[in-house]
């Protein structure tokens, strides 16, 4: 079960009609925007690193943070609407942090903003995840090289553990679910 699934299965549990992954909104905010205009919306969670040097701890964290920060907007965006809107919704992917958590919880003041973070247990369990969805997709699908990325996958998750920790997220593993996301429940 990957983090999409996760997300699903969390809002049919509790009767949530809406789920949004954070990776479309990246796609639909980058179809109005060029890599000139936001490089790192241009990147993805794994790579922006390249942005700033080498794949060092520093750079891979900050990387994730300008990259989460690009998506943020369109976050905001579809989290006050569903509020306004009054709709229970998980808004899951990799792009959400603390700071973007804050921000929503601080912005949609009549809305209750509950925030978990699933982690894997071990680079062979991300392994196993990524071949789970790789496994999923169409044949005619593009290929993607997420493997190639599982040492830094979990450097951004080592930063998301340390983050949560620091301001109350909860973490759940792969004992309950299996793959790595933040989700926001509004």
């Amino acid at each position: 079960m990957g983090k999409s699934t996760a997300a699903i299965e969390f809002a049919y549990q509790r009767g949530i009609r809406t789920v949004v992954p954070t990776d479309c909104l990246r796609e639909t905010q980058r179809a109005f925007a060029s890599p000139h205009q936001h490089p790192a919306l241009f990147e993805v969670t794994h790579t922006a690193w390249q942005l700033h040097g080498p794949p060092t701890r520093v750079n891979i964290e900050a990387g994730f943070r300008d990259h989460a920060d690009a998506v943020a907007p369109a976050i905001r965006h579809v989290a006050a609407k569903l509020a306004r809107d009054g709709f229970d919704a998980v808004i899951e992917g990799a792009h959400l942090h603390s700071g973007i958590i804050g921000a929503l919880r601080t912005s949609l003041e009549a809305a209750r903003v509950h925030a978990s973070l699933l982690v894997v247990e071990s680079a062979d369990e991300l392994r196993k995840c990524i071949r789970s969805k790789e496994n999923a997709r169409t044949s005619f699908a593009e290929r993607k090289s997420w493997g190639d990325h599982v040492e830094i996958m979990l450097v951004i998750q080592d930063y998301l553990i340390r983050d949560a920790r620091e301001h109350g997220i909860p973490i759940t593993t792969t004992e309950e679910w299996s793959c790595s996301s933040t989700a926001i429940t509004l």
